[in-house]
């Protein structure tokens, strides 16, 4: 039950038939991940051009809702996009050209970061300055759960689908528009702060710390922020209190929604996953079904370079920028910076990271390893493939279809003829 993943654009400009024939060539795919909110990325990310689209070289999403809804969120929404209120609809283009076919259609939302309205102010992020972050939604803010809530279940009244992939369930990465650290150092919302205060946290000391490790950070103290939040008992304290805030989230969340609809997770690889506010064991506690994306040439997913480049302006300060990163992050590779530019993370990275969430997740959950499909060649992708495969995942999932050269599909579909891969013709369900 391999997956790939869709864009509202690619349906919109490609068209359900030549999509699917595409997609038919990769043999072992049945699973259609459509993303139903776009994030603030240009796609493709960070550059390069759309190599099958004859409408558009290059497409940026805009945090808008790309579904119709006959019950539309008000106390607080997400702006639709304006091609939904021009009459289209690619959600349901595709659930028309896929009923009673082989492949299931799975919604794929982000739920913390878009284009959102209403009662922003007392539902977003505030970064440890006091300033707000732009475009994120806190999980312990009070009315994001209504939002999806009604969201979640117009779409299954709408379309008849009940499963989701829920996605940008944490709090913000240094990445986005513009590469700004600071979502790093969040929440201090009310609501957040209030619930730290509740747990005994200190809150105005942990925000004197993190100032003091964002101002050594620009002076170029990298090893001394990785030692403090490596082992300083009140960061860990805080670390800790927002992985239990987002796992509380996605447990209201799913406990909120209406009976018969699922939530599937799409999670950093955990390399990363728990300086969002992400642990794999509490939240497989909520979900049966996740991915993560171990894209190893492009640093699992992170903007790595991103980071460096944004701390460090010379050869020697970003080799020392990376190797904090590199300790930081457990990464046990003794590559330099130079390298990971021209090659990204060895290929032991996606072993090494699908055996790390088979471990921390819970017994029986299902691992899709994401498999990145674009911006290397065929025998790249082929290689990752076999990494997957080598390792404790279920299956994968290929991130994306609209980024991807033809070369790549035919790749993947070289791959499981090779291997004789006997593909049920009919809808398989986790």
């Amino acid at each position: 039950m391999a997956g790939i993943h869709l864009h509202p654009h690619d349906i919109l400009d490609e068209g359900t038939g030549p999509i699917l024939n595409r997609i038919n060539e990769m043999v072992n795919v049945d699973h259609l991940f459509v993303e139903v909110n776009t994030i603030f990325e240009r796609n493709p990310y960070p550059i390069g051009v759309l190599p099958h689209n004859d409408k558009h070289e290059f497409v940026q999403g805009t945090g808008t809702l790309h579904v119709k809804l006959d019950n539309y969120p008000q106390h607080l929404f997400q702006h639709l996009d304006s091609t939904i209120e021009q009459g289209f609809d690619p959600l349901w283009d595709i659930k028309k050209a896929t009923d009673d076919s082989r492949y299931r259609v799975i919604p794929w939302a982000n739920i913390l970061n878009g284009d959102f309205g209403g009662n922003v102010a007392n539902n977003q992020v505030i970064d440890f300055r006091g300033d707000p972050v732009e475009h994120w939604l806190c999980p312990n803010a009070p009315d994001v759960i209504e939002l999806w809530k009604e969201t979640f279940n117009a779409i299954k009244a709408r379309y008849g689908y009940s499963t989701f992939l829920i996605d940008r369930i944490r709090y913000p990465d240094w990445s986005g528009k513009h590469v700004s650290p600071r979502g790093l150092f969040t929440c201090f919302c009310p609501h957040c702060q209030k619930a730290m205060k509740q747990q005994n946290l200190d809150v105005e000391a942990i925000r004197a710390r993190l100032s003091e490790l964002a101002h050594g950070m620009q002076q170029g103290e990298y090893d001394a922020t990785v030692d403090a939040l490596s082992a300083e008992p009140l960061l860990a304290s805080w670390l800790q209190f927002r992985q239990d805030s987002v796992s509380s989230f996605v447990q209201r969340l799913l406990s909120d929604m209406d009976e018969g609809i699922e939530l599937w997770l799409d999670l950093w690889p955990p390399a990363y996953s728990w300086i969002l506010g992400q642990d794999y064991s509490a939240l497989t506690k909520s979900s049966k079904a996740l991915k993560h994306f171990p894209y190893h040439k492009l640093g699992g997913g992170a903007d790595v370079q991103g980071l460096i480049d944004y701390f460090a302006h010379d050869e020697a300060a970003k080799e020392k920028a990376f190797k904090a990163f590199m300790r930081l992050f457990n990464l046990p590779y003794t590559i330099t910076y130079r390298q990971f530019k021209a090659d990204g993370f060895p290929i032991e990275f996606v072993k090494q990271q699908n055996d790390i969430v088979r471990e921390r997740s819970q017994p029986g959950t299902f691992i899709y390893s994401g498999i990145q499909m674009w911006n290397l060649s065929a025998s790249a992708l082929q290689e990752a493939i076999h990494a997957a495969e080598s390792s404790d995942c279920d299956d994968l999932l290929y991130y994306c279809y609209g980024w991807a050269e033809q070369s790549l599909f035919d790749a993947v579909g070289h791959h499981y003829h090779n291997d004789d891969a006997k593909i049920e013709r009919g809808v398989i369900h986790v």
